[in-house]
């Protein structure tokens, strides 16, 4: 079996025709039928029946078309190492962020990045924890700034903060005229959640509420906390949400207040276990817990 063979049956599987294959692979379609029947001649069982007209696959191919997208993931990870030491070599820096962090602190350290290294490259991917952690996992990141997880393999985890959660309500709101907001405010009240996503998950916001005993409306949540801040300025509900963008919002109709007693999360700055950080990766993780120091979040006291 060869991996030009077994390119091909990848290419006929996801376009679904020879001749789609054959533009892909940049061969001609006997080239690709050719491939293909070798390839069946090496498994030992036929991958495509034609029928009036048409390939359609055989239940083995199917299976056997699980294990290829296996094997082509990994093999897709080692492209993104090697483009990760082709960066490094050029000066490049590749930083995750988890959404919470991107409106705010990372922007801001970043600028004190490149005040630091004017000539360097960034590239800042937004993405879902646990999709940063994958990319940690990889080598396909230098660093990421984002929720903390159990200890898992691959990946090292520097704290950054136990970050306290605040109270977003509709400017004119009842609630705004309060400088606390507790559960027990949030009675009757439209409460906006946070959608679980992967591993992460929000409850102890709504377990507060409920082990309270608060009688809450919820019909709707989202996965992003700009977007729960957007439907707070809308006057759809209040929320506790993350305080890092919190600020971003006050002159667009939300009014911050601290949430008591505390819900806290915790944030991470994390690397690829087992590879050497480069200096800009070490240096920008300064700058991210100075510009935390220098410009506290805010009601963590």
């Amino acid at each position: 079996m060869r991996l030009r063979q077994v390119e091909a049956f990848r290419a006929t599987m996801t376009t679904g025709t020879i001749t789609g294959a054959a533009n892909i692979m940049s061969i001609t379609q006997p080239s690709v039928s050719r491939l293909i029947s070798d390839l069946e001649a090496n498994l030992g069982f036929r991958l495509f029946e034609r029928r009036r007209g048409r390939l359609h696959p055989t239940a083995e191919a199917l299976r056997f078309y699980q294990e290829v997208e296996r094997a082509f993931t990994g093999l897709d990870q080692l492209e993104h190492v090697a483009e990760r030491i082709r960066q490094e070599q050029t000066g490049h820096l590749s930083v995750h962020s988890a959404p919470a962090l991107s409106t705010s602190l990372i922007p801001r350290a970043l600028k004190r990045f490149h005040e630091s290294y004017p000539d360097a490259k960034v590239t800042l991917e937004v993405r879902a924890p646990f999709a940063i952690f994958d990319r940690l996992q990889a080598h396909a990141t230098d660093v990421a700034i984002t929720n903390r997880a159990a200890e898992l393999p691959g990946v090292v985890q520097d704290p950054l903060v136990d970050a306290a959660f605040v109270c977003a309500i509709p400017e004119g709101h009842r609630l705004a005229k309060k400088d606390v907001i507790g559960p027990q405010d949030l009675n009757g009240e439209t409460v906006i959640g946070l959608t679980p996503e992967g591993p992460l998950n929000w409850n102890l916001i709504f377990n507060t509420l409920n082990d309270a005993g608060i009688d809450y409306k919820s019909w709707v949540s989202t996965q992003r906390a700009y977007t729960t801040y957007a439907l707070v300025a809308e006057g759809l509900g209040i929320g506790i949400f993350e305080p890092f963008s919190a600020r971003n919002w006050l002159k667009e109709g939300v009014v911050i207040r601290p949430f008591r007693p505390k819900i806290t999360f915790s944030f991470a700055i994390c690397f690829p276990a087992n590879k050497m950080r480069s200096a800009m990766a070490r240096d920008f993780a300064q700058m991210v817990q100075e510009q935390l120091q220098e410009n506290p979040l805010p009601f963590q006291d």
